[in-house]
C-alpha cells in the first residue's frame, strides 16, 4: 500500500477557516500521509468553491456538494435547481452529495423542520438520479434520517459523525451504510462506545475541520492529519495493528467513493 493511506472523509475545505491556508494544510496532510480529503460544501457558493478546490488538486481533494441543514435554518435562497447542472458540468469532479440532512436541534420550529426534510429529499433524488453516493448529517435526527434514506436508492451512504444510538449500528451495517468518526473519539466517552460497539468494516476516519476539539487537539486548527490519531485509538479499541485498521479504512473509504 502507498504511504498515503489515510483518508479525512469529511472535511470543509472551502470554509473561512482554511482562507488561505489549504495550500498549507495539504502540504502538511501528505507529510502525515493522508491520501483523500472529501470535502464537503454547506452552501451553493461553498460547492462551488468546493469543486474549483478538487480541479486545484486532484485526487487529494474530492469534492462533496450540497446544503447543509443548518443553511436551511439561515437562508431563503438556496438555489436548489442549479445543482443538478452544477453536476452535468463537473461530473469529473463531484464524487458525492453532502452535506446534506436532517438535524433535530431545529425541531422546536416545525416549519423549518418542514423545509429540511423538502431540502433532504430533494438531494437525496438528485444523488439517486445521478448515481452518487451522499454525506449524511443526522444530529437529533438520526431514525427519521434513516427513515426517509429508505425511501430513495442511493448507491453509499455515510453518516457522518454518528453520534448513535448504539441500537442502529446493526441497521447501519445491515444496509451497507458507513459512519465516520473524528478526533472527539479521543475524549467521548459516547463515540468511544460507538467506536467500539461498530464493524471496523462500516467506519470511516474524520476530521469535520474548522471544527474545533478538545484534548490533544485543544486551540489548534482542525487538520486532516488528524485522522491519525484517530485510527491510533481505533486500532486499541479493535485490538487491530495499525497498518491493519488503515488498510481497511482506506479500503472502506474507495467502497464509499465508488459505488
Amino acid at each position: 500500500m502507498s504511504n498515503l493511506s489515510y483518508v479525512d472523509a469529511h472535511i470543509h475545505l472551502a470554509d473561512a477557516g482554511y482562507a488561505g491556508k489549504v495550500d498549507q494544510v495539504i502540504a502538511e496532510a501528505t507529510q502525515h500521509n493522508v491520501a483523500h480529503m472529501l470535502t464537503n460544501a454547506t452552501d451553493f457558493e461553498s460547492s462551488l468553491e468546493t469543486i474549483k478546490l478538487a480541479r486545484q488538486f486532484p485526487q487529494r481533494v474530492l469534492a462533496a456538494i450540497g446544503v447543509h441543514p443548518s443553511t436551511v435554518v439561515q437562508s431563503e435562497d438556496l438555489h436548489l435547481t442549479e445543482f443538478g447542472e452544477m453536476i452535468e458540468e463537473n461530473a469529473e469532479w463531484v464524487t458525492a452529495v453532502g452535506e446534506i440532512g436532517l438535524d433535530g436541534k431545529y425541531s422546536q420550529d416545525e416549519r423549518i423542520k418542514e423545509r429540511q426534510r423538502e431540502v433532504f429529499r430533494f438531494f437525496l433524488k438528485l444523488a439517486e438520479e445521478k448515481n452518487l453516493p451522499v454525506v449524511v448529517h443526522s444530529r437529533q435526527a438520526v431514525q427519521e434520517t434513516l427513515d426517509t434514506l429508505a425511501d430513495f436508492h442511493i448507491p453509499k451512504v455515510l453518516l457522518h459523525w454518528y453520534e448513535g444510538p448504539i441500537e442502529n449500528l446493526d441497521a447501519i451495517k445491515e444496509r451497507g451504510f458507513f459512519i465516520s468518526i473524528g478526533p472527539a473519539l479521543l475524549y467521548s466517552r459516547r463515540i468511544e462506545a460507538i467506536a467500539r460497539t461498530a464493524d471496523a468494516k462500516t467506519i470511516l476516519s474524520e476530521t469535520d475541520g474548522p471544527v474545533f476539539y478538545r484534548g490533544l487537539f485543544h486551540g489548534q486548527l482542525t487538520q486532516p492529519w488528524f485522522v491519525v490519531e484517530v485510527v491510533q485509538k481505533l486500532t486499541e479499541l479493535k485490538n487491530l495493528s495499525t497498518e491493519q485498521l488503515r488498510s481497511m479504512i482506506f479500503a472502506n473509504f474507495l467502497n464509499f467513493i465508488h459505488p
